[in-house]
């Protein structure tokens, strides 16, 4: 396949479509890669998930998947694209819960002062919840929620639900006071009147099941394959040397998104089945591989581990010049990179591969030649590149304005870097 564009390609298939996710690799792409380097029945990592793309692919293609992120939205979305549910049992569960919601919807509209039904409607504490909420959608969410949480189901449909809720919130037309929410720099959006969350939600679980139907199809015939995925960090993983047949990843672009600030409004009605509240999922994103949150100092300082490293520490020492703050986070960025590919050829069996998606960028109109740097730390990892292809990102789909005078040429061609494990 020499065009990696995929350009009028379907990118929503199977359940690929089933949540919105920001910079997801395209499937054909990751099924390129898959079908290349590696054997039905073999083992296929992806130690930065995501919303699981590499991981449906490999269940499409015959490969047993493992997948980890260190979000706790992304774990979820990644498990229920992963786990085929009969339609029959997607909607006898929607049934119970569309009818519990509604009946106790409609007893608090015809008495809402009754603290029995207010007991019932618990909102959750965050800030500013109520400038991105309309009061009408906060109770519909709240007891969307709450249903969803307690009707007696199986654990994986109730995880289906839980996309589903997440999914109406984190779009591009959400529920939310909120438009382009889905890539981080979410701007404040009041709707004209109040958006039925549950009418959304019940055209969101419309549309999943039909995805859900598809993908269904297309494993039918397939052999019963161990896809596991798991809330963990890339830079340290739980899995044994030498056991892994192939690595396909697309890791986070330097300080580009940040994606608890993207999924907070959704993170925040979901805290009993994440297990964490705003609050925490914020903290814990200032430890992302790619954060631009997190302390750093003022003055930049070029620290010994970039020593092995002179093209990097080269373009650090020249952003130092325009921005020392952005300066250490792309180091720190660099960084947390040592790691990753450290692990990535830990756990690769030999003379296997490892396939890298990444995008350079400009940072204070600084060019970050990422994939160049990528390079020169997978050599020093044990890594060697084989192959450089290139692709290009489709700008038409891009939603968000871009301040080219002030950060320089936005991010326009990925690099596909194709690596090797030594003997």
């Amino acid at each position: 396949m020499n065009d990696l564009n995929f350009d009028g390609h379907n990118t929503q298939y199977a359940t690929h479509g089933l949540h919105s996710y920001a910079a997801k690799c395209p499937p054909q792409l990751a099924r390129f890669g898959i079908n290349r380097f590696s054997r039905p029945g073999e083992t296929i990592l992806d130690p930065m998930a995501g919303s699981g793309t590499t991981l449906v692919e490999a269940e499409l293609l015959g490969r047993c998947a493992i997948g980890y992120d260190i979000d706790a939205l992304a774990c979820l979305i990644s498990k229920v694209k992963c786990k085929f549910l009969s339609d029959t049992s997607i909607e006898v569960a929607y049934n119970s819960i569309i009818e519990k919601t509604t009946q106790e919807l409609n007893e608090f509209d015809n008495n809402s002062e009754s603290l029995q039904l207010l007991n019932q409607i618990t909102l959750p504490e965050f800030l500013n919840r109520d400038y991105w909420f309309n009061s009408d959608v906060s109770r519909s969410l709240a007891v969307l929620s709450s249903n969803i949480c307690s009707i007696e189901i199986p654990e994986d449909l109730r995880d289906f639900f839980w996309v589903a809720f997440s999914s109406i919130i984190l779009t591009k037309v959400s529920v939310a006071n909120a438009r382009d929410i889905i890539h981080s720099r979410h701007h404040f959006f009041e709707h004209s009147s109040p958006p039925n969350v549950i009418k959304k939600f019940g055209e969101r679980v419309r549309r999943m099941r039909k995805q859900m139907i598809e993908f269904g199809v297309l494993c039918q015939d397939l052999p019963h394959l161990n896809i596991s995925v798991t809330q963990t960090d890339a830079r340290n993983l739980p899995i044994e040397d030498n056991s892994i047949d192939l690595v396909f990843t697309s890791p986070p672009y330097a300080t580009a998104l940040d994606y608890p600030r993207a999924h907070f409004l959704a993170v925040g009605w979901m805290e009993k089945r994440l297990g964490l509240n705003v609050e925490q999922y914020k903290t814990n994103g200032a430890t992302y591989i790619g954060s631009e949150r997190g302390r750093v100092g003022k003055e930049f300082k070029l620290l010994e581990t970039m020593s092995a490293f002179p093209l990097t520490q080269q373009t650090l020492v020249k952003l130092a010049e325009t921005d020392s703050r952005q300066a250490n986070l792309i180091q720190r960025y660099f960084i947390d990179m040592v790691e990753v590919f450290t692990e990535i050829n830990r756990v690769l069996k030999p003379e296997r591969n490892a396939i890298i998606v990444v995008c350079p960028s400009h940072i204070r109109k600084v060019e970050i030649q990422t994939h160049k740097l990528f390079t020169e730390i997978a050599g020093k990892s044990g890594l060697t590149l084989m192959e450089e292809r290139t692709r290009t990102i489709n700008g038409n789909k891009r939603i968000l304005p871009y301040m080219q005078e002030s950060f320089g040429n936005r991010m326009s061609t990925e690099y596909v870097l194709i690596y090797k494990k030594g003997e």
